[in-house]
């Protein structure tokens, strides 16, 4: 790599990192990762540190500037989504630790939205529903319980912001308090249709407009890094969720085209292009921006504890972490195989069933781990699955692209193929959240990372096969499970 290169920070929920991309040849590595810590204070309350956050992107985006030969071109940021900081505008510090999208603690805000009725305003103006997974809510929890800080927000001395605005915050020194449009649009604050934050809810919802960033296009400048922080001064061009970010990362620059993302939660996400829609189950967002032409919409669900559900077998079980897991099809009759569903803290998209805790049914005399780990498996496909035939006129119109650490089970990708009657495609990186911040970062300099870009080979193909009755069959059984146990 010998010309200047874009860098993409990715911060998830698991960990931070930073990789190189090579503009000219669509080439990357990465140059650093650290694995983040949670606070878990309880079932509902997962938490974070916010200054333990930006040490670790500093340290991985230290490190990766160690690697390059000149100074890049720019850096893109993309970050997980939801996860509220608020913190001092006098000290530039924290004044409670990060609130994580997952956590729940907020329940009774929610409560009070419903018994107020502003759930159906909510939805109109911003796309989004009334739950605990939003930034809004987790905001208006902190200030309900710190009456102090709530009146410093609305003095302008408080500052909130979600993950992308905090990072963006601390690496330019404390000088620039925004966000971009992808990620406002989780807030239950923005307007969908103006793009700005809407006139109404910051007051209905007691969220102090004085304590909101400014919002931008997904791909405009942010602003410089600053050299005491980072040991160089590097254009920040693009910012953007990670959903969003994988959507773009996977090329679904089109209408209609989606995608599946297998983390630790399962997202479906389709460019909705530039009108929004609306369908039950689910919301509607902004993907991305420009100043220059608009925005381009999504509509996604997210299966909060899909992807945790190996990781947790696999602890729980004992199983090597080598395994490839990859089961047989069960022999058994619908009605009497081994299923798993993963509804941990909760199910989520598209049902929202009432309810929690993950169970498993269907365990015989004979039944072993082995079992379990296909019935878990399955319950990540019938989710994505579940969500895909949530969004309208979605399930067989395009190839549906995955990607996420669950994507590189092939029994998974087979059993999702029979179930959406139509083709999965599984790209050869894995990289496809950083790449779609990349490509948003040099959009802003009027460069490009092409769709398909840091591959490294041919992607996979898993089409339906003859017999897609097993996987029919056995996603309305956990259907049934869950309408049992959990509505």
């Amino acid at each position: 790599m010998g010309q200047p290169q874009v860098l993409a920070i990715d911060c998830g929920t698991q960990s931070v990192r930073c990789l190189l991309f090579d503009p000219g040849t669509g080439t990357y590595e990465i140059g650093a990762s650290e694995k983040l810590a949670l606070k878990v204070r309880g079932p509902q309350q997962i938490e974070i540190d916010p200054l333990e956050l930006v040490a670790a992107t500093v340290r991985v985006l230290r490190a990766t500037l160690a690697k390059c030969e000149q100074t890049p071109l720019c850096i893109g940021i993309t970050n997980m989504r939801e996860s509220a900081i608020a913190w001092s505008r006098e000290t530039g510090l924290p004044v409670h630790d990060g609130i994580m999208w997952m956590s729940q603690q907020s329940q009774n805000i929610v409560s009070r939205w419903d018994d107020d009725g502003l759930a159906p305003l909510i939805r109109e103006r911003t796309g989004l529903s009334n739950h605990t997974f939003f930034f809004g809510s987790k905001i208006a929890w902190l200030f309900n319980e710190r009456p102090d800080l709530a009146a410093m927000a609305k003095t302008g001395k408080i500052a909130v912001g979600t993950i992308d605005s905090w990072l963006l915050y601390s690496l330019t020194g404390g000088t620039v308090h925004a966000t971009d449009v992808s990620n406002a649009s989780r807030y239950q604050l923005l307007n969908l249709h103006s793009l700005h934050w809407d006139e109404q809810l910051p007051e209905a919802l007691g969220i102090p407009r004085a304590a909101l960033p400014d919002v931008r296009p997904t791909a405009s400048h942010f602003g410089h890094t600053d050299p005491q922080v980072t040991g160089y001064r590097i254009p920040i061009t693009g910012m953007i969720g990670d959903q969003q970010a994988s959507l773009l990362g996977h090329g679904c620059d089109g209408q209609g085209e989606a995608k599946a993302t297998f983390g630790t939660s399962c997202v479906v996400s389709a460019n909705l292009g530039q009108t929004p829609s609306t369908a039950e189950g689910l919301v509607t967002s902004i993907a991305w921006s420009a100043p220059d032409n608009g925005a381009v919409y999504e509509m996604e669900g997210s299966a909060f504890h899909c992807g945790y559900t190996m990781s947790w077998l696999a602890k729980t079980l004992s199983l090597p972490a080598a395994a490839p897991y990859e089961p047989e099809r069960s022999e058994l009759p619908a009605s009497q195989r081994v299923y798993v569903v993963p509804s941990f803290t909760e199910l989520g998209a598209p049902r929202w069933p009432k309810g929690s805790g993950a169970f498993i049914s269907g365990l015989r005399m004979d039944s072993g781990p082995s079992d379990i780990v296909r019935a878990g498996i399955e319950s990540m496909a019938f989710q994505a699955f579940d969500l895909v035939t949530a969004i309208p006129d979605l399930p067989g119109a395009k190839p549906l692209s995955v990607d996420g650490g669950g994507a590189g089970n092939n029994y998974l990708c087979q059993l999702l193929a029979d179930l959406t009657a139509t083709t999965i495609v599984r790209p050869p990186s894995r990289e496809l959240t950083a790449l779609g911040a990349a490509r948003v970062a040099l959009r802003t300099l009027g460069n490009n990372l092409p769709a398909g870009s840091a591959v490294t080979g041919p992607p996979d193909y898993f089409t339906p096969s003859d017999g897609p009755s097993y996987a029919a069959e056995g996603f309305l059984h956990w259907k049934e499970l869950i309408a049992r146990n959990l509505s």
